[in-house]
């Protein structure tokens, strides 16, 4: 694949751009169309990414006339989490996959990925993979909603799922995810193992946080947000620890469900996993200084750069605002480094079967809903004998 071409790409449930980043990293593929309906997150996107994301709700969004040669998904997993409920198909956002479904039927994309977390294994007794892996491996066939002779030709893809911790792919941080790839079944190649290659020496807390330390005035890096109680209990805690290291009698004890209350950070491991909201007790705590993580703390446990900055609004007449909003989005974001080692791998199973990439050109007038193509931007691909748009 030439380096100026990349092949090209939609993001559903984009949230703040965490798999966009990563995968626009990769050098690979360039998101030409993305979506996602929380403002604050979308705001961030566009700040950071481009304004070709749309906020609003997928499930009454038509599918957009765009180039798509992989689709990448992260849709809600909160339903899916063993930490929750673990209701998976008995709630409307459980059921948002089917979404992801609608949109591969619609696009046909030579690839896609799906990020969710290990809890949908087993959710609803297993039930809510049958069905997930279902319609993902024949969209088509699942989605079905108009009458066989109206419809293109139906879509299959194989695929793999494989349940990866993306310490063991370069982020500073325990974060155990399932990892669904998939390729178009006409192209005559399997999905790739996504590559561990920071499996026995992961990143530490120590290298995300300590050795290039952050700025006083770095963007979302709130401190000053906890009580004199939170921050004398956590004087009792030890790095690695958490509120068990408290006597159960001492005025500060309190009690916990998860080992994340009150859990302090070990500088000589990766970060246990950065959740996107919870109670009190639940926020992260630094390893030196008695407090809760800044939001530019937690973005770089999940890999992103210091000058991605996230949108919050206006806080200046409620600060504490800011913090929620900011620490939702790096939650529940893709951490970029994974995305980026994922989407190359993916990308080199589609060079090896030979899928055309994109130029530059092509995809900036995707981005720019350009889908109408003059006759001499048109060739046929030889994988699967349509026409297409390539680069001049």
């Amino acid at each position: 694949m030439s380096p100026k071409k990349r092949y090209a790409a939609i993001s559903l449930f984009a949230g703040c751009g965490g798999m966009d980043l990563g995968l626009e990293h990769s050098g690979r593929a360039s998101v030409v169309w993305a979506i996602d309906n929380d403002h604050w997150a979308v705001q961030t996107y566009r700040r950071n990414l481009g304004s070709h994301i749309v906020e609003g709700d997928i499930t009454q969004e038509p599918v957009p006339d765009v180039t798509c040669d992989i689709l990448v998904a992260g849709p809600p997993c909160q339903d899916y989490s063993t930490l929750w409920n673990h209701d998976g198909l008995l709630t409307a956002r459980g059921n948002l996959f089917r979404q992801v479904a609608r949109y591969l039927d619609a696009l046909q994309p030579a690839a896609f990925v799906l990020e969710n977390v290990p809890g949908l294994l087993s959710a609803n007794g297993g039930v809510a993979w049958t069905l997930v892996r279902h319609a993902l491996k024949s969209p088509s066939s699942f989605v079905a909603t108009q009458p066989a002779q109206g419809r293109r030709r139906g879509v299959h893809y194989d695929i793999s799922a494989q349940v990866v911790d993306m310490a063991d792919l370069g982020v500073p941080q325990h974060r155990e995810r399932l990892i669904v790839l998939g390729v178009r079944r006409d192209l005559g190649v399997r999905p790739p193992i996504i590559p561990t290659p920071f499996q026995g020496s992961p990143r530490t807390v120590r290298d995300a946080l300590d050795t290039d330390p952050l700025p006083e005035d770095a963007a979302n890096h709130e401190r000053g947000l906890d009580s004199p109680d939170v921050i004398e209990r956590l004087k009792l805690i030890p790095p690695g620890a958490n509120y068990e290291a408290i006597p159960p009698d001492h005025p500060l004890a309190v009690k916990g469900l998860i080992s994340h209350v009150y859990r302090r950070l070990d500088p000589n491991k990766p970060s246990y996993t950065i959740i996107a909201g919870g109670g009190g007790g639940t926020h992260g705590y630094h390893h030196i200084e008695p407090r809760r993580l800044s939001n530019r703390e937690k973005a770089r446990l999940q890999g992103f750069p210091d000058d991605f900055i996230f949108e919050f609004g206006d806080s200046t007449r409620d600060r504490r605002s800011a913090y929620p909003r900011v620490r939702r989005q790096i939650g529940n974001a893709v951490p970029p480094p994974a995305a980026k080692l994922i989407v190359s791998a993916l990308a080199d199973v589609l060079s090896k079967a030979g899928v055309p990439a994109r130029t530059a050109s092509a995809l900036r007038a995707a981005r720019r809903g350009e889908h109408s193509l003059s006759i001499a931007s048109i060739t046929e691909d030889p994988i699967t004998r349509e026409k297409v748009a390539v680069g001049q």
